[in-house]
């Protein structure tokens, strides 16, 4: 009598033949027309008996059509050998038929070893890092904007033009022509001067790293502290451009005497801005600053700006607000002809400083060097961590002390421009 081991053999040799042939069949299609295949020789249809039906006396032969290859399942064409098939774990044809109805092709589950548990062997495929760290990008370059000098010493005092106003008398702080007649007596006149002076402030960043992370790590754990270090440094500069107060770091423009601050519309509701605030801070920019002028902007605003329309007649409005037209132009939208740049810095919709008019050219900076990095294993001797220190030194203010005068009508003009609070 066989034993129990001896039939499983014979039963898995039977069918390994069975499959065999099944395969064989594949590849050498029955010329007799029962079977038809397709181009890439999978079994499309064929003729078999149909279970005889308990009201019908006789039965005939049917065409049987086979899914080829139905979602989920891999054709036996698809196999490069009958070992790949094997190997698969490809079950009995009938069976499959059975418990589907649609395919003769079913891949086993895994029987062993495999990625899918931690146990079964998933632990054993270690993970591999990249050596650059995922970063988010910011655009919060403001300082390259400037008019930046480096100075030697820590201080620098600029020679200003002291004219405060266009009126006759007060141009370049007091030059005045005349027409005069011939014979007349001339009158003296001649411009005055002021000084802007900007002393050093310190940018300062500490990192520290312990020796074990510097001696072990796999990552370009140095160039990404360096690159943040930038960022950071990039960041708060630029914030001081526009919201420092001037004490122990640079005056920003917010800050500043020589904005001008243009008031909201009578009856303007709350967190609005509208085309006619726009053409109102256009109007207070410098004619002379205009070229070089952007428009910052907190991006809260940005709904604001895309509704904004000058009504015309009664055949609808006029667009204010000019989005990117795609990549063919700039990457930055235009109001009126100048470029609109979003930043951190600027205040949220409703307050002032939500949207600047601004010529930053008109934004004096000065820096020795750039950033300077020293590190030391001695401030954190006993924790056994080593300190980065990065220092930068650098200061700025607007140039100009008040906004100036026109030499026609009375509404003052500057280089920066904002709009009041509309709460």
């Amino acid at each position: 009598m066989a034993t129990t081991l001896e039939k499983s053999i014979k039963g898995v040799g039977d069918q390994v033949e069975s499959l065999k042939k099944r395969f064989e069949d594949q590849n050498h299609p029955d010329t007799s027309g029962a079977r038809r295949f397709d181009d890439q020789g999978r079994l499309v249809s064929q003729w078999e008996e149909e279970v005889p039906h308990v009201t019908r006396p006789s039965v005939k032969k049917n065409l049987k059509i086979l899914h080829t290859n139905p979602t989920g399942y891999k054709p036996f064409s698809e196999f490069n050998s009958f070992g790949d098939f094997i190997r698969c774990g490809f079950k009995d044809k009938s069976e499959v038929i059975a418990k589907t109805k649609k395919s003769w092709g079913l891949c086993k589950a895994v029987q062993g070893m495999s990625e899918v548990v931690g146990a079964d062997g998933a632990v054993a495929v270690l993970p591999e890092f990249h050596r650059e760290i995922l970063t988010h990008i910011y655009a919060n370059d403001i300082f390259s904007r400037t008019d930046n000098y480096q100075v030697q010493g820590n201080s620098m005092t600029f020679p200003t033009d002291a004219e405060t106003s266009r009126k006759a008398g007060s141009r370049a702080g007091g030059m005045r022509a005349y027409w005069v007649g011939e014979g007349d007596p001339l009158n003296g006149t001649h411009p005055k001067l002021g000084e802007s002076s900007l002393k050093l402030k310190k940018l300062a960043v500490l990192v520290y790293l312990t020796e074990e992370l510097i001696n072990d790590n796999g990552l370009a754990l140095e160039s990404y502290v360096n690159k943040k270090v930038t960022e950071e440094m990039e960041f708060t500069l630029g914030d001081s451009i526009f919201n420092g107060n001037g004490v122990g770091q640079p005056l920003g423009v917010l800050a500043s005497g020589a904005k001008v601050i243009v008031p909201k519309e009578g009856g303007q509701a709350a967190n609005t801005i509208l085309a006619e605030n726009i053409l109102n801070m256009w109007s207070r920019m410098k004619a002379t600053s205009r070229l070089n002028a952007a428009w910052f902007i907190n991006q809260d605003t940005e709904p604001q700006l895309h509704q904004m329309s000058l009504g015309v007649s009664t055949a609808g409005g006029q667009l204010v607000y000019m989005p990117p037209n795609g990549l063919a132009e700039g990457g930055y939208a235009t109001l009126m002809g100048r470029p609109v740049i979003p930043t951190e810095f600027n205040e949220t919709l409703g307050t002032e400083g939500d949207i600047i008019l601004a010529n930053l050219d008109d934004y004096i900076t000065i820096s020795k060097g750039g950033v300077e990095q020293a590190e030391s294993m001695h401030v954190e001797f006993l924790t056994d961590q080593l300190a980065l220190r990065f220092i930068m030194r650098v200061d700025g203010k607007p140039w100009e002390v008040q906004p100036r005068t026109p030499y026609k009508g009375t509404a003052t003009q500057s280089s920066f421009v904002t709009l009041a609070t509309r709460a």
